[in-house]
């Protein structure tokens, strides 16, 4: 952002264009987070087994990672809005090319491969346009906000979607990802893309090669890594594991998690900033442990509980690291840095999926917790033992 025009506003963080994408990315959440009641899907129209499900997710996982760096590298040299509208194109496409998926095969896994390419496009291009708008002293927070539009549709996304699916069958759900896709497309066009501030000519180019190998850099990823697998497996492995206990709706884990992390983000979000981001990472992280193994005792009527547990922790963790991995980040390293962090977290997740679904099929889904959480205990390790944010 021009120094002359970041004086002028000062410190102000919801901004007219700073609005403005906000309310595109929430339309390309719902499109998004719609799909977070996928294994529901594989499980009472397909009949897939854990190990198929793991399989799906560790597909749509595996194209996120390979394409996330591409992608961060690419709205580095070439802006960043133009790859925010072709990202939400490309998801409304394979979004409505769903209603013709009947089976586990090719179809199926296809398009969950171009949907991981959608995501990668959309997401590293909306979350470096958030970081180019947000001023540096409230950068954790501008990352929160930006995430509040993901978080929120992953309560109403999904809530939506298993309504929809009850009343009028699977379908219409696919067919209103694709339309809120649709409309993320049409408002992106109205963003203002900051590339020529983020990426002046004369300054250094870093090869994402180069710049994941940078000590911290390995640092960041192996614990973020570490997280996406906890994550992966509660949002993944939470569906079948209550259908196995008698439930027959699972939309209450998804709406309990959003609503508490848009709590959180929303009334103490600052705090990310004041507080200092080191701790609230390593806070957030020893939640996430006994959030995580708890789920292993799942009982009916407790997935709101867990999944609340979940949005606190997650709601204030991701947001905190994610700026921690940023601090003293070059504005034209930006979107590189943006997509080598949600890559990890892909990584993290998709791998884990495949690796936990055969896991469950063997050791039950239990197990699967267990593993998770002994994950996030080796990230809150790393976390202390590194020199990040300390002064």
């Amino acid at each position: 952002m021009p120094e002359a025009e970041r004086a002028a506003r000062g410190d102000r963080l919801l901004t007219p264009g700073f609005t403005r994408l906000l309310v595109a990315q929430a339309c390309f959440g719902y499109a998004f987070s719609s799909w977070f009641l996928l294994p529901k899907f594989l499980v009472t129209q397909l009949h897939a087994g854990p190990a198929e499900i793991g399989q799906v997710t560790a597909l749509y996982g595996l194209f996120v990672v390979v394409c996330l760096p591409a992608m961060g590298a690419v709205v580095d040299r070439f802006g960043r809005r133009d790859f925010l509208t072709a990202g939400a194109v490309v998801m409304a496409l394979a979004s409505l090319a769903f209603v013709f998926v009947d089976r586990v095969g090719p179809l199926l896994f296809v398009l969950r491969a171009i949907q991981g390419i959608a995501f990668a496009m959309a997401f590293v291009a909306g979350a470096t346009l958030a970081v180019d708008e947000a001023p540096p002293e409230r950068l954790g927070q501008a990352i929160g906000i930006f995430g509040l539009t993901f978080l929120a549709m992953n309560a109403i996304a999904p809530a939506a979607s298993e309504e929809i699916a009850l009343r009028a069958g699977w379908p219409p759900t696919f067919v209103a990802a694709a339309v809120l896709a649709l409309v993320s497309a049409g408002l992106s066009r109205r963003l203002q893309d900051r590339r020529s501030a983020a990426a002046p000519a004369d300054a250094p180019a870093s090869g994402l090669v180069a710049m994941l190998l940078r000590p911290r850099q390995l640092r960041v990823t192996a614990v973020i890594s570490l997280v996406g697998v906890a994550l992966g497996a509660m949002f993944t492995f939470h569906q079948p594991f209550a259908l196995d206990l008698g439930m027959t709706h699972v939309r209450s884990f998804f709406v309990a998690y959003a609503l508490a992390a848009v709590v959180l983000r929303v009334a103490f979000g600052h705090l990310i900033d004041r507080a200092g981001r080191r701790r609230v990472v390593i806070a957030t992280l020893a939640l996430y442990v006994a959030v995580v193994a708890g789920m292993s005792a799942l009982q009916p009527g407790w997935l709101a509980l867990f999944g609340a547990g979940l949005g606190i922790a997650h709601g204030l963790f991701y947001p905190a690291y994610n700026a921690l991995a940023l601090e003293g980040m070059a504005a034209h390293e930006r979107g590189k840095s943006m997509g080598l962090f949600q890559a990890g977290f892909n990584a993290g997740s998709s791998c884990g999926a495949f690796a936990l679904g055969e896991l469950a099929e063997r050791a039950g889904y239990p197990a699967v917790f267990w593993v998770a959480a002994g994950c996030v205990l080796l990230a809150l390790v790393l976390v202390m033992r590194s020199p990040e944010g300390r002064r």
